[in-house]
């Protein structure tokens, strides 16, 4: 409720805003506030905060006491932007063919048309009670969370569970200033029984950027493996990098793509994350030298490419997870696996090698300048050791490091510095991101019934905050379970191995978003404005999001995003 009261007192101060031509209606009256009036009806329902999570048969408030139905949703938008909010509706009797009727946005003449606005229903999936630390959720406490946004259309409403309609609507770019009403309609079909829920957009006269243009750095690792792994042991192959690899995952990466994202991951070696993985295949000659066939590194980088993540390729790992390589023994005609301790004369002689040849490779396919050699949570020691062998080969390499505290000599050599939120810095690294692993419960990716689709909000907010580039999480597919809904992998708390959903395990599998995920996209948004826009009250509340906050990230993040509408509209 409390959203609500903040954007009507903020509407109530906009009246005046300039409307849409010669045309436009007087501005509705949107300051009364008044529950509706109580009709016998028996399907009800009310708009609800985007920040509220449901688990399995949580009633909304207007369940309980009628004045907390809302049947307005105003909300103050820029151009080329994406906003959403959420409808619950619920009913005394269970109700069958349910219908809905999204309408157009009137402003005067200017219409925004309803195609631009899309239902979506949110979907159990199985989550936790509670958000515990790396490794914890040995005994745990289940429950099912709404966070996969379906594309199925719900057409019931169940007496004992409400119905939860997930409401976006993308502004375009080319859209006129001025207040847009217009409504969705809920129908009963055979009893003719009617919702209406009424939609106030006021269009500022502030375009945000396209996606390509933004300047906020989002890395969430791919893995590329994981679902034709798990359609292989479903009964259906797909060969990974192929044309119909492409079109299976097209679907995924290009949505991770929409949010922004700036780099592509890559497997330089057999390893890097898991045994039998990698994108580079290397092979030892007779003659004891090395060889590297690229054809699926390239393949790969290729595809992301073409959709929109171009800025940087992620290359994983000369250290990381482990320190072996697997290749092809040509002379013993078989697969091996060899371990290289970091430092030792082979580790060097063996990376020197490959990086002499990658170097050729990348200088040749023209991406040596976007190619980030990466390291994950290394120790100095360690580190500092790589970060020499690589200089030997070349002071033009740019390095990536995923860690907390680090050596200041090493700090200075990497290209791309992303540390783990809580270690506070003030950086002069090209990239500068945070990162958030399983050891923060809060805030964090996590889908439990304690933590808050706000906290993915508020990453970018903290960014900001702290004069950071962006952002940087660990997994975005890493599936492991064969069941699309089940995000309890591993002892982790639910929804650590991956942002997103999918509808099966076949070669025709679709992404499906989650709330969290358009949570993070939105929170980005609000990065590229804060960039756009400035004000005194503005740099008040990025003052006001440190680590603390994170703790409440709902109560914080509704509050600074209410003051970048205000000044917004001005």
């Amino acid at each position: 409720m409390k959203q609500y009261m903040i954007l009507t007192a903020m509407f109530c101060l906009l009246l005046a805003f300039p409307g849409c031509g010669d045309d436009e209606k007087d501005a509705p009256d949107v300051g009364g506030g008044q529950p509706p009036v109580e009709t016998p009806q028996n399907m009800k329902g009310s708009f609800e905060s985007k920040y509220r999570r449901y688990a399995q048969r949580d009633k909304h408030e207007g369940q309980r006491s009628s004045d907390k139905i809302v049947t307005q949703w105003r909300d103050t938008v820029w151009r080329n932007e994406r906003v959403h909010t959420q409808l619950i509706l619920w009913a005394e009797k269970n109700v069958k063919e349910i219908s809905y009727q999204v309408n157009d946005l009137k402003c005067g003449a200017q219409t925004l048309s309803s195609s631009n606005i899309r239902l979506r229903f949110p979907t159990y999936v199985l989550g936790d009670t509670k958000a515990l630390d790396c490794g914890m959720q040995t005994s745990r406490q289940s429950a099912y969370i709404a966070d996969a946004l379906s594309e199925q259309q719900v057409t019931q409403i169940s007496s004992t569970d409400p119905t939860k309609v997930w409401v976006t609507i993308d502004v375009p770019k080319n859209t006129s200033p001025g207040l847009y009403e217009g409504s969705i309609d809920v129908k009963q079909e055979e009893t003719g029984e009617k919702l209406s829920f009424n939609i106030q957009l006021l269009v500022t006269d502030h375009t945000l950027p396209d996606v390509k243009d933004w300047t906020y750095h989002l890395d969430i690792w791919q893995f590329p493996f994981q679902l034709v792994t798990l359609c292989e042991k479903s009964g259906s192959k797909v060969e990974p990098f192929s044309p119909a690899y492409e079109s299976l995952m097209s679907s995924f990466y290009k949505m991770l793509a929409d949010a922004g994202q700036k780099a592509v991951t890559t497997y330089i070696k057999d390893g890097a994350f898991l045994g039998g993985q990698t994108m580079v295949n290397w092979s030892l000659n007779e003659d004891n030298t090395w060889s590297f066939d690229y054809a699926n590194f390239d393949k790969f980088v290729e595809f992301m490419f073409s959709l929109g993540i171009n800025k940087q390729i992620d290359c994983f790992s000369l250290v990381g997870w482990n320190n072996s390589i697997g290749y092809f023994d040509i002379a013993a005609s078989s697969y091996k696996t060899k371990e290289l301790p970091i430092g030792t004369d082979e580790y060097n002689e063996v990376w020197t090698a490959f990086l002499t040849s990658f170097r050729a490779h990348l200088t040749a396919k023209g991406w040596f300048d976007k190619a980030v050699l990466f390291l994950d949570e290394a120790r100095d020691e360690e580190t500092r050791k790589v970060v020499n062998l690589i200089r030997q080969n070349g002071k033009d390499w740019k390095i990536g490091l995923a860690g907390s505290r680090i050596a200041a000599d090493i700090e200075n050599e990497l290209y791309d510095y992303c540390t783990l939120l809580g270690y506070e810095r003030a950086s002069t690294n090209p990239v500068s991101t945070f990162y958030t692993s399983c050891s923060q419960m809060f805030p964090n990716n996590y889908v439990s019934k304690e933590t808050s689709p706000a906290e993915m909000v508020w990453m970018s907010w903290y960014a900001a905050s702290k004069g950071l580039n962006g952002y940087l999480r660990w997994a975005f597919d890493y599936w492991l379970s064969s069941d699309p809904l089940n995000i309890q992998d591993g002892t982790n708390t639910a929804g650590d191995f991956h942002m997103i959903y999918r509808t099966d395990n076949t070669a025709s599998s679709k992404a499906i978003a989650s709330i969290r995920f358009e949570m993070l996209r939105e929170g980005i948004q609000d990065y590229e404005k804060i960039k756009i826009v400035s004000a005194p009250a503005l740099d008040a509340a990025l003052k006001s999001v440190d680590i603390a906050s994170g703790r409440t990230a709902e109560k914080t993040i509704l509050n600074t995003q209410h003051i970048l509408k205000q000044i917004s509209a001005n």
